[in-house]
């Protein structure tokens, strides 16, 4: 081995070192913020109110969750949001697809209308009150529909669907049509299979936001039985936040809860279903990314 190969590996090994100690510290970055709110999460109240919390509680309490738990509406907020998530997730993404497919057809008579139609919305919104005023002549005011229906078409899954499946070769489209397939066979049989990266990309977008979502419940379905996990939980910690500033003594069993330590036990909470399903999506979440990125 010469000396300019000898420099060479000792250059590569370095750079390595570097990456390595780089994407180490970046990670820690990444998940300190969410081990200091899970020990904040366990820890008492009052005593989070000194500060100084790292990776561990200073004085272990369940009773942030115990507050969390004990609402008895909760489980009903939890049914509410799966099935939001999961039907608002499924059904965005299959039309979010369609739709996709339907606009890498530049032969389709108003072609540039239809595009010009579904970027508009991208950059101009028409307000709270004109979307109540339309949600009410629709019927979707206190309605579980108004979770859905509003939420099905969303331009930018929709341009990430176009342009994925405009990376598809063409020619498996040009085959099928001969051998006397239609667009729906098309559809059902050959892109939607070769999609699922992009199908997963858009799903686990729609299920995040459906999960997160809170502030639509309050304004267009504060009925009782309507209520989503987080509209439930907001509205726990809003009226915990009120007594601290009212200087009202909390209960008994929440005497060393504070809305901080409730917060952190509340984003831990409703993470974590998410955090579980993510795994299952990588794969697919990436790719569908990385060729929307690309090719967009």
């Amino acid at each position: 081995m010469n000396q300019a190969q000898a420099s060479a590996t000792i250059g590569e090994k370095a750079f390595r070192v570097f990456l390595f100690v780089f994407f180490l510290l970046f990670s820690v970055t990444v998940v300190y913020p969410f081990v200091y709110l899970l020990a904040l999460s366990f820890n008492e109240g009052t005593d989070a109110l000194r500060g100084g919390i790292t990776i561990l509680p200073r004085m272990f309490t369940v009773e942030n969750y115990r507050i969390i738990f004990e609402n008895p509406q909760l489980l009903h907020g939890v049914l509410n949001s799966f099935l939001r998530t999961v039907i608002g997730a499924c059904s965005a993404t299959f039309f979010s697809g369609f739709l996709g497919y339907t606009f890498t057809k530049r032969k389709l008579v108003g072609y540039r209308f239809y595009i010009t139609i579904l970027v508009i919305p991208m950059y101009f919104t028409a307000g709270i009150i004109p979307t109540f005023l339309v949600y009410r002549s629709l019927g979707l005011i206190n309605n579980f529909l108004v979770y859905i229906v509003p939420n099905l078409v969303w331009a930018y899954n929709i341009i990430i669907m176009r342009t994925f499946i405009s990376s598809l070769p063409q020619a498996l489209e040009e085959s099928a049509f001969i051998d006397g397939a239609n667009e729906y066979t098309i559809f059902f049989r050959i892109i939607l299979p070769l999609s699922l990266p992009a199908f997963a990309t858009i799903v686990l977008f729609d299920a995040v936001w459906h999960w997160n979502s809170w502030f639509d419940t309050i304004l267009y379905a504060p009925r009782e039985g309507l209520e989503t996990l987080m509209s439930i939980l907001a509205r726990m910690l809003l009226e915990l936040r009120a007594r601290e500033i009212a200087g009202l003594k909390a209960s008994k069993h929440a005497m060393n809860i504070t809305s901080e330590t409730l917060r952190a036990a509340m984003t831990i909470a409703t993470t974590l279903p998410i955090v579980l399903v993510y795994p299952f999506l990588q794969k697919y979440f990436v790719k569908g990314v990385l060729i929307g990125a690309v090719k967009g």
